[in-house]
């Protein structure tokens, strides 16, 4: 089965019902049953050729005969690469691959501080299966996927060590590859998937490639669009929740270097098909992600498209961060308009007000924070804070700042006994004391506070 078949696969796979899922992997577990059982019997033992040096039968299953591709030869020496293509109006989740290409990716460069990505057609999307987490050298990547635009198709190729032999040779081809590529995008690759690489170009005397590319690291927009209203956001989990499609039989990442080194013990490669697949997939989510992201943001700016209120929250934040003010305070109000939870309506009246201060809208802000200090929610202290600050230094008002000092006073003692080690509310009480000791002061007609400041 190659990557088209299996995109078909799992879209048919989207439109079943719970029950029938439920059902195939019932009926997958117990075929998995019988072919752990067939393994261990000794008609399983037909299929290998071979005695290895460890004395491990050997598996007549070579990755070429299992995963379309070919052995390439580099001078460097050889390693396996597959190849496959993806066109243009195939669907993939709520878009279609062609949209990758027609993308306007300009709005995530707000994510690159100062950069700027390239055009898709020179961007390159990577992503690794490796044998640990180790990114100091001691682990390293078996398989490397990239995708990219070419003509009219998606393509992508997925460099395969057969062995840790292969690492040079696919190494080097991977460098050639990218060559005439501008933009990096890839999922966590700032962390792990570039650094590890790194470690393997410098292992093997070779000059790693990526230091001259735009990086975008896309799980770091994407948490923080949908953390809050996804709470876990590992790719596949975005899969579902954002692209609407749902792996069917796909592998935990968990039990892929498991795999491999199953595949190395026995040379029986047909295990790696799952592994191929699930690199490959990771790919064209990411690169569909990516377009979705890009999209988002550019609809919020043109209020051309309506989002959960918990992601239009989050939105308000990520304009906020870039000093988008206007645009913040303006998609945090479509959130609590379209409701949200209790918890993140509260975050969001305070965001909101944090908004229309630094924009001077201070009537507006002064209304949120009565809102928040009257309810008596978490953010009540601060707000009769910034009442207390608004009303003696913009309104020259002491006598309302007393009254609001007195009131966070009172909230605060009605509150269980402080303890020893509440530094942070120690600390807070203590300037509201001195606060309302300067606001008496002036209100006896000395016009000073304590430090001889009108």
């Amino acid at each position: 089965m190659n990557l088209e078949e299996k995109l078909r696969q799992l879209r048919k796979a989207a439109h079943k019902s719970s029950c029938d899922s439920a059902l195939e992997q019932q009926l997958e577990s117990l075929h998995g049953r019988e072919r752990r059982r067939g393994a261990a019997s000794p008609s399983a033992v037909n299929i290998t050729l071979g005695v290895n040096l460890n004395g491990v039968a050997r598996s007549s299953y070579r990755v070429e005969e299992c995963i379309e591709g070919r052995i390439e030869q580099h001078e460097l020496g050889q390693f396996f690469l597959a190849s496959q293509s993806l066109p243009f109006g195939r669907p993939y989740g709520k878009i279609r691959v062609g949209d990758i290409s027609l993308a306007d990716f300009t709005p995530l460069n707000l994510f690159l501080g100062g950069a700027t990505l390239p055009h898709p057609s020179r961007l390159i999307f990577l992503d690794t299966e490796t044998t640990g987490l180790n990114v100091d050298g001691s682990a390293y990547a078996f398989l490397i996927g990239i995708g990219s635009i070419e003509g009219a198709q998606f393509v992508v190729r997925q460099y395969f060590l057969r062995d840790e032999t292969d690492e040079k040779a696919a190494l080097s081809a991977l460098s050639k590859a990218l060559e005439g590529y501008e933009g990096l995008i890839t999922f966590n690759g700032r962390i792990f998937d570039v650094p590890l690489l790194e470690a393997r170009y410098a292992a093997c005397c070779l000059p790693p490639p990526f230091s001259r590319f735009v990086h975008l690291d896309l799980l770091h927009p994407a948490r923080q669009l949908w953390k809050l209203r996804l709470e876990k956001c590992h790719l596949t989990n975005l899969e579902r929740h954002v692209l609407g499609i749902a792996r069917d039989g796909d592998i935990p990442g968990s039990e892929i270097p498991g795999i491999y080194f199953d595949y190395l013990r026995t040379g029986d490669a047909r295990g790696l098909q799952a592994v191929f697949f699930h690199n490959a997939l990771d790919i064209i989510s990411l690169a569909a992600l990516t377009v979705e992201v890009a999209v988002i943001l550019q609809s919020a700016r043109e209020g051309k498209r309506s989002l959960q209120s918990a992601d239009l929250f989050s939105l308000s934040r990520i304009f906020e961060r870039v000093g988008a003010f206007e645009l913040s305070s303006s998609i945090c109000d479509q959130a609590l308009d379209a409701g949200l939870p209790q918890a993140l309506e509260l975050r969001a009246l305070w965001h909101l007000a944090r908004q229309h201060k630094r924009l001077r809208r201070f009537d507006a802000a002064v209304e949120i924070w009565l809102n928040l200090a009257r309810r008596k929610t978490a953010y009540a202290i601060d707000a009769y804070r910034e009442l207390i600050i608004h009303y003696e230094r913009r309104q020259r008002d002491a006598q309302t700042a007393l009254q609001f000092t007195e009131a966070a006073l009172a909230l605060l003692h009605s509150r269980p006994v402080l303890s020893a080690n509440d530094e942070a509310s120690a600390r807070r009480l203590e300037r509201l004391m001195r606060r309302r000791q300067r606001l008496e002061k002036q209100l006896n007609g000395s016009g000073l506070d304590d430090r001889g400041i009108p």
